[in-house]
């Protein structure tokens, strides 16, 4: 008799077992004193006064798009914000940040996505020279069940639980007496949402553009697109708050690009205009930028039935 796994609500709670209890050790002085002073200088241009989270992310659009400072800024600026969005999705709406707490927010996030790569026996290097492990699709393809391929729909959950439960697969806490692994966490439960929000994304592409159920393959390429994505991003964000020099945000080769420039820049002096905050501003410091690759298989997901 084949087994049915359990759905959503049992792979969070085996999921919280594998890195809740460490997971505070690992975003504990995460953020240097370097960075977290280039943020404020950054951010402390643009919030003047507490705002809630989508008034804070326009305002550093904004910011962004009148940047002298911020090289290509009409593809860079995206990514930017794209990273802003994901750092404040869990907050509260009704909260209010100054440039402080802001940075505290997007800091952590940024910090913690650095392990995006990091999920263990998934593969190695990091950014764009990271490669899936040979084991990626094997693992896979033995938690599908017996079957040959997944729903689209159960991807996301599927990657959630192997992050969140590292070397122990997708196991509840009841069935991994046998796992004996005792290390601190490759990474932060932040890498887990994230990757699971990613896979929504690419899952509903898919649904859309191909009409099919996802075979070991394809959802192996998620995770390595995830970590691709998430590298541009974060050289983005250092980009845009750090300065630094040099950023590998991929350029667009089409004539759209130069239009959307300038709409960025419209859209930004409408804002000025409207909010009565004035001139672009100047960021200094300069900053820099591996984590698990745990092998969860979601388990109910793919079962089947008795």
């Amino acid at each position: 008799m084949k087994f049915i796994a359990l759905v959503s609500p049992c792979f969070t709670l085996a999921a919280s077992w594998s890195l809740s209890t460490k997971d505070s050790q690992l975003e504990a002085g995460s953020i240097s004193s370097e960075s977290m002073g280039a943020c404020l200088k950054h951010a402390s241009q643009f919030i003047k006064e507490p705002l809630k989270k989508g008034a804070c992310v326009e305002r550093a659009m904004d910011h962004c798009a009148l940047d002298k400072k911020v090289d290509d800024k009409n593809f860079v600026c995206p990514h930017y914000k794209q990273i802003l969005t994901d750092a404040f999705r869990r907050e509260p709406t009704t909260t209010t940040y100054d440039a402080q707490s802001f940075c505290q927010v997007t800091e952590t996030y940024v910090s913690q996505l650095k392990g995006a790569h990091k999920i263990p026996n998934m593969g190695k290097g990091s950014g764009f020279g990271f490669e899936l492990s040979k084991d990626c699709k094997p693992l896979v393809k033995a938690s599908f069940g017996g079957k040959k391929d997944v729903a689209a729909k159960s991807v996301p959950d599927f990657w959630y639980a192997i992050c969140m439960n590292q070397d122990c697969a997708h196991f509840l806490p009841s069935r991994t007496r046998w796992c004996t692994h005792e290390h601190q966490p490759t990474h932060s439960a932040t890498v887990c949402e994230a990757v699971r929000v990613y896979a929504k994304d690419e899952v509903f592409v898919m649904e859309q553009n191909l009409g099919h159920n996802l075979n070991e393959h394809e959802v192996c390429t998620i995770y390595d697109d995830f970590v691709e994505d998430s590298h541009i991003n974060v050289e983005a964000y250092n980009h845009v708050v750090y300065q630094t020099k040099d950023h590998p945000v991929p350029s667009p080769k089409n004539r759209k690009r130069a239009l959307d420039s300038a709409a960025m820049k419209n859209t930004a002096k409408g804002h000025q205009i409207r909010d009565g905050i004035a001139e672009p501003v100047k960021s200094g410091a300069q900053v820099t930028t591996s984590l698990v690759a745990p092998v969860v298989a979601i388990v109910g997901l793919l079962a089947g039935r008795a």
